[in-house]
């Protein structure tokens, strides 16, 4: 067997503690703010990769808020973000971090919020600075939204993963381009890895991940890039590992899903159907609902596309089941 060797790039540790809740907002001097480190190209959501943040740890300060209380937030990959007061730190207080702008419903939002303030998730946006009783303060404004997949702690430097636009006729091709974000370094890989993270992410997210690795969105990843030593004519190349990788998080609770060419629901949801749809086997399109958390005592017995008979409909929504037909299973 070849003996290959390999270095990594730029892979540098992050620790990300855990955090918690956001302070209560305060009312501000300045209501719309002036945007810190922020271009009309950073925010289009164009790969530009320009204002990526991550949040790095809970203000467990004692003092009133919002002036304690927040959290501190970086641009990822980058030694000193510029706070909202102009000064360069390591990360930047924020009292609030606001993410209506990623445009998820009320539910999505809330549970991605836990994921951004638990350092589980990026955002892409930008500070903007508010003053608060003459005291100049900041808040994170995302417009994009990225689900970390495993819950893993990132390592290394944070990339999205894209189309190239490079195609061959023989392998390894480099068909895949790793942009790292906030920054102008790239790499063209003919593999991007995502069955390296710990814990594993699930088969789900990894097979999400390759799909959305082909598509303008690409997905991101923290990890790094090994450049083996080939042999001539060999299969081998430059490619990607990945210690944790994130989804885009967009607005699927009400949206079609299941019909050939719609799209894929978040976590948490599943894909429901009306009795009579046949559980989409003729591409009749269903809808991302959460699962109801509470259902009546009310019996009522529906025939889910598993082939199981369940007491209501409620019943069956409440582990992830479309109802095939009214009535008990035959």
């Amino acid at each position: 067997m070849m003996k290959r060797s390999f270095f990594l790039l730029a892979l540098s540790a992050l620790t990300l503690p855990l955090v918690g809740c956001a302070a209560d907002a305060a009312s501000d001097e300045d209501s719309e703010g002036e945007a810190v480190e922020a271009t009309e190209e950073g925010l289009s959501g164009n790969p530009s990769n320009f204002g990526y943040f991550i949040v790095t740890r809970r203000d467990m300060r004692r003092c009133m808020a919002p002036l304690c209380g927040g959290y501190f937030v970086k641009r990822v990959n980058q030694a000193t973000t510029k706070c909202a007061d102009g000064k360069m730190a390591e990360d930047c207080y924020v009292p609030g971090i606001e993410l209506k702008n990623i445009g998820l419903s009320a539910r999505e939002e809330a549970d991605f919020r836990g994921a951004v303030e638990s350092g589980k998730a990026l955002v892409k946006g930008a500070i903007y600075k508010k003053t608060w009783n003459g005291v100049v303060l900041g808040t994170l404004k995302a417009n994009e939204g990225w689900l970390g997949a495993s819950g893993a702690t990132p390592d290394g430097t944070f990339y999205r993963a894209a189309p190239s636009g490079i195609t061959c006729v023989k392998a390894p091709c480099p068909s895949t381009r790793v942009f790292g974000l906030n920054g102008a370094d790239s790499h063209n890989v003919i593999d991007v890895r995502f069955d390296t993270t710990s814990p594993k992410a699930s088969d789900d997210a990894i097979a999400r991940a390759e799909s959305a690795s082909w598509t303008k969105d690409g997905v991101l990843l923290a990890g790094g890039v090994a450049i083996p030593k080939c042999l001539p004519n060999s299969n081998c190349g430059p490619f990607a590992t990945s210690t944790e990788f994130y989804l885009r998080v967009k607005k699927t609770e009400g949206v079609y899903c299941g019909g050939r060419g719609m799209g894929v629901c978040n976590d948490g949801q599943f894909c429901q159907w009306k009795a009579g749809d046949i559980c989409g086997a003729a591409d009749a399109p269903g809808r991302c609902a959460y699962r109801p958390d509470v259902c009546a005592k009310v019996y009522k017995p529906v025939c889910g596309c598993n082939g199981k008979t369940y007491g209501n409909e409620c019943e069956a929504a409440a582990v992830g089941m479309s109802v095939a037909t009214n009535g008990a299973c035959p």
